[in-house]
């Protein structure tokens, strides 16, 4: 019997090396695909000797639509069809007062939405001809709502969000399950950016084992810090005004 196998974009650094060594430790093929190959081949020996008993790494830029796709499609002929697909490559900004702002809001949607939503569907119709498989999208608790300075990430988190919803109703008739994964605040090259305290700060070892049970075990969310599980349903009902008067206090902190 075949060992279980995934994909994840984004799988050079952060929570999607992290990710890819949690497979590892369990004893799945990894396919990694992220701009750095120099790094991948760093991380596909990590890999290898975690446990991963097969491990193959393609170098393209998932805005690259053409390579992007030549990439999904080399990994998924050598793990002879992947069970898992996670679309975990992102990048954050700070909405921008200037006039580079909707240059810089055009590249996260481009990378986080656009980049992210081609991945999903391009796998989505290879597991459809199997009849099994999972779809996994790393989102954002930024997603619960409009965040401060952070307005064009916040949407993308969100839009992505939404679609993972709405593949998950549509691709359980046909044997196919859908994860949304959701960090918090997890201590990576993205969160660095941040001087103030974040709440509930999590290791990124420790974010990564919550995320791979989650698309293990097939669950439609997976949540962590822990505490976020409460906090994002909580934000979401907060009235508008005290949401404004809450994410702006926070924010200053937070950002430092």
């Amino acid at each position: 019997m075949k060992a279980e196998s995934v994909i994840i974009t984004g799988a050079s650094d952060g929570i999607g090396k992290a990710m890819a060594l949690e497979f590892s430790r369990k004893g799945w093929a990894i396919g990694l695909l992220a701009r750095r190959t120099e790094l991948l081949e760093k991380v596909r020996e990590e890999c290898l000797q975690a446990g991963a008993p097969r491990v193959f790494y393609r170098g393209a830029d998932v805005s690259d639509e053409n390579a992007f796709e030549k990439a999904l499609d080399g990994l998924d002929l050598e793990l002879d069809g992947a069970t898992a697909f996670i679309a975990n490559a992102g990048i954050t900004g700070r909405s921008s007062l200037g006039p580079d702002a909707w240059t810089s809001a055009k590249r996260i949607l481009e990378v986080n939405v656009l980049s992210a939503i081609h991945g999903l569907e391009h796998m989505k119709l290879k597991m459809l001809a199997r009849g099994r498989g999972t779809l996994a999208g790393v989102s954002s608790i930024a997603g619960a709502r409009g965040m401060p300075t952070s307005g064009a990430y916040a949407t993308s988190k969100a839009a992505l969000t939404n679609h993972l919803e709405g593949l998950r109703v549509d691709l359980k008739p046909h044997g196919i399950s859908v994860v949304t994964i959701v960090p918090g605040f997890i201590r990576t090259s993205l969160t660095t950016h941040n001087k103030g305290k974040m709440p509930f700060l999590m290791e990124v070892d420790d974010a990564a084992r919550v995320f791979v049970s989650g698309v293990v075990g097939k669950r439609a969310w997976s949540i962590a810090p822990a505490p976020f599980r409460i906090i994002y349903p909580l934000i979401q009902m907060l009235p508008r005004s005290w949401f404004d008067a809450l994410m702006s206090r926070m924010y200053r902190t937070i950002r430092g």
